[in-house]
């Protein structure tokens, strides 16, 4: 086999491989041009989980102990060994399965972490890291959601769907008072400014922020359509922007300056909560079954960006296209052994 071939044929398979990776790790939600040009990919952290209505994986919480623990509205709680993508729920270990829409959201409080019960018991608790029950810390709030750490004073802020209501949780103490009357689904914090993604109301899909100091309102995005859910503030990369995932399988940007809107992906699944992973300021999105992460463009030596997965298929099909046509343009000549 000529050098040329050969080099052909390498070209080919790295070009297969490429197809392949992109394929997988897109998923079924596509950044539009506007998050290619932000410089994002997509991946996948972890499938395959079970899904009520179309609901599977809600809360993420990164365990001091390790691990990444994930809770669904089917009502398990599993804990994932490692950070890394390509994950299915096989490789995770079920802690605990607390019936139909009791794990919800989940935050960390120090070593910590609490959970939301939405369904039958209307409570939040504090889990083990390994997901299994510990203790109540509060009950009697219906509805409970999605649910905030308050970094000022170690508090929780739990958010309940159709109630109109915001609480504060004071783990230590065991109480719980009224924060606010809204209508919040999925939040977060900086530690100055409570955001949450309304569900109903009169700024029903709007992203609404509230000064934790004297809860006055002092953010509103406009309205965000697709029925926002889950919300994050960007870090690392996406800092200065806050980040809002739609039951219609979109992602959608708003800066937190100008308020423009940016839609970043779409063409998802029902998208729930999002958390931003604190290890590498990643983006993770709940959708239907699996949890797609949000990337950044990763430098190298040079400072140049390495290129996104579409660019690389690309520049593979003109590598290869070319050395197809220099061997047309340059046959083996006669009596040359083929294989040499």
């Amino acid at each position: 086999m000529t050098s040329r071939l050969a080099i052909g044929l390498t070209a080919l398979a790295a070009l297969t491989v490429l197809v392949a990776w992109e394929g997988s790790a897109r998923a079924d939600l596509m950044l539009t041009q506007a998050g290619r040009d932000r410089g994002l990919s997509l991946s996948t952290f972890a499938t395959g989980f079970p899904n009520a209505f179309n609901v599977g994986p809600l809360g993420i919480v990164f365990p001091a102990s390790g691990g990444v623990l994930v809770s669904d509205l089917p009502g398990n709680v599993r804990r994932f060994p490692t950070d890394t993508d390509g994950q299915t729920i096989a490789n995770a270990t079920l802690g605990q399965s607390y019936g139909s829409d009791n794990a919800q959201g989940l935050a960390r409080v120090g070593n910590n972490i609490y959970m939301t019960q939405r369904g039958s018991l209307s409570r939040v608790i504090q889990v083990n890291d390994n997901g299994t029950f510990q203790r109540v810390i509060v009950g009697g709030i219906p509805e409970a959601l999605g649910i905030v750490t308050n970094p000022t004073n170690g508090h929780l802020i739990v958010s309940t769907g159709g109630t109109n209501q915001l609480w504060d949780v004071n783990p230590v103490a065991l109480t719980k008072t009224l924060f606010g009357n809204v209508s919040f689904d999925g939040m977060t914090t900086d530690g100055t400014v409570l955001y949450g993604a309304t569900d109903s109301g009169p700024l029903n899909g709007h992203l609404l922020g509230f000064r934790l100091s004297d809860k006055q309102l002092v953010f509103d995005s406009g309205f965000i359509p697709g029925g926002i859910d889950g919300s994050a503030l960007g870090a690392s990369f996406l800092s200065g922007n806050i980040y809002a995932n739609t039951n219609a399988g979109t992602l959608v940007e708003v800066n937190l300056t100008t308020k423009v809107q940016t839609l970043i992906a779409t063409g998802g699944s029902r998208g729930d909560f999002v958390t931003v992973d604190p290890t590498n300021g990643t983006l993770l999105l709940t959708e239907k079954d699996l949890i797609i992460r949000v990337n950044g463009t990763f430098q190298v030596n040079d400072g140049q960006p390495i290129p996104e997965p579409g660019t690389l298929l690309l520049l593979g099909l003109g590598t290869f296209g070319l050395l197809l046509r220099s061997r047309r343009a340059h046959p083996t000549p006669a009596g040359e052994d083929a294989e040499a």
